[in-house]
């Protein structure tokens, strides 16, 4: 029983040190395309970041007034599938009438997986049911992406200018 659990042990030490370390290069840089400070208050910059995603067909998922962010979703459909592009946002005091924006994106695909539940004499299906899987997940690192969200939030800004 000892030799498995060591086993086991060597195992997922191993496992590990073969997995690339993406993390050695998160806090490396300043700032970045998915940051910027505006010459607005938090409260403008935070309804314009809204009216940008808004204006695009993203629909507000989940919203903290208090904190000043939230997070929208909009979805593209593929044939059975769905490809979800989910943005993330923070509005963040930056000195008298200056706010930063930082926003993060993630696309997923979510894929329809169809299990046929029982068929009639082993033929012809009776009943199924459909599931969403979500697959192939990864974080939007487009500079143009993040350039696009910026300038319609710069946009909506001038808009709500007096």
């Amino acid at each position: 029983m000892k030799i498995i659990a060591s086993l086991f042990i060597i195992l997922i030490f191993l496992s590990a040190c073969g997995s690339p370390q993406v993390y050695k290069d998160v806090f490396n840089k300043d700032g970045g395309p998915n940051v910027r400070t505006f010459n607005a208050s938090v409260e403008d910059c935070y309804l314009a970041a809204k009216r940008a995603v808004l204006s695009q067909n993203f629909r507000i998922e989940k919203e903290d007034l208090q904190a000043k962010s939230f997070t929208a979703a909009r979805y593209f459909e593929d044939g059975k599938d769905s490809i979800v592009l989910t943005a993330n946002a923070n509005i963040i005091a930056a000195g008298k009438d200056k706010a930063t924006i930082y926003v993060s994106a993630v696309q997923h695909v979510e894929k329809v997986r169809t299990k046929t539940d029982r068929t009639f004499f082993g033929l012809i299906p009776v009943g199924s049911e459909a599931t969403k899987v979500k697959q192939e997940e990864r974080t939007v690192e487009d500079a143009e992406f993040y350039k696009k969200f910026f300038d319609a939030v710069e946009k909506e800004i001038k808009a709500l200018a007096p």
